[in-house]
């Protein structure tokens, strides 16, 4: 009887035990259960270590970047813009040009003073009327210059200098001006964002940014009596820096 007591005293002694005075027990099974959790706290300290580390060298995320409305397509000089024309993609704030646009809408009927290749940005310097001459002289004003000879007016383009002479007497009209947009046939006017005034029969021409004088010498041979003055020609000059 006292030898079974004994055993049970035992058995109530070794499952009374807390936790704490389990692990400062001095048999194997504390023994045991002091490595498994100095291991264990070794192992999160080093995972706490490389999760410290990896931070620290990991690099920023990229920026995402700003909205910007692209040309979705390559558009030609004097298109009007529509919603299949134009998509809005992010572009680092960093290299993104001056005068750009984040919505599409904002450019909905817009027409393009210059062309656009697929996926460059759309600038206020690339739509409308007052773009043309931003950037140059003060006394400069813009008119319409026709053009009846095909091969000639396919060989302009925005930026092309150029002299206008009188096709009766040969005299210069004006001289070494500025290209600043072009006016497909048919379509005097509506390149550059106001309603059109000419119809089928209208030759191609284009805008050329010139002095009041200039514009004066060029109404009579350039305006609605032209054809019956013999009209104006041009040649094209080298290019040269923008007066």
């Amino acid at each position: 009887m006292r030898g079974r007591a004994q055993q049970e005293q035992k058995q109530r002694g070794r499952t009374g035990r807390g936790p704490i005075r389990t692990l400062r027990a001095g048999d194997r099974r504390g023994q045991w259960r002091r490595g498994l959790l100095r291991r264990g706290a070794a192992a999160a300290l080093a995972g706490g270590a490389v999760w410290a580390a990896t931070s620290a060298l990991a690099p920023e995320p990229p920026d995402p970047g700003t909205p910007v409305v692209v040309a979705a397509h390559d558009i030609p000089v004097g298109a009007s813009l529509g919603d299949g024309d134009l998509d809005t993609v992010r572009w680092p704030a960093d290299t993104l040009p001056a005068g750009t646009f984040t919505r599409a809408e904002d450019l909905r009927g817009e027409v393009t003073n210059a062309p656009l290749r697929a996926g460059e940005p759309v600038t206020d310097l690339r739509v409308g009327f007052a773009a043309t001459l931003t950037g140059l002289s003060g006394d400069l004003v813009l008119t319409h210059v026709p053009v009846t000879d095909h091969a000639l007016a396919g060989a302009l383009r925005p930026g092309t200098r150029v002299d206008v002479l009188s096709t009766v007497d040969g005299s210069l009209l004006a001289g070494d001006v500025l290209v600043t947009a072009l006016s497909p046939a048919g379509q005097h006017g509506s390149d550059l964002g106001f309603s059109a005034t000419g119809d089928a029969d209208s030759p191609a021409g284009f805008y050329a940014a010139v002095t009041d004088d200039e514009a004066a010498r060029l109404a009579p041979a350039t305006g609605p009596a032209g054809a019956l003055t013999g009209g104006v020609t041009v040649v094209l000059r080298p290019p040269d820096t923008p007066r």
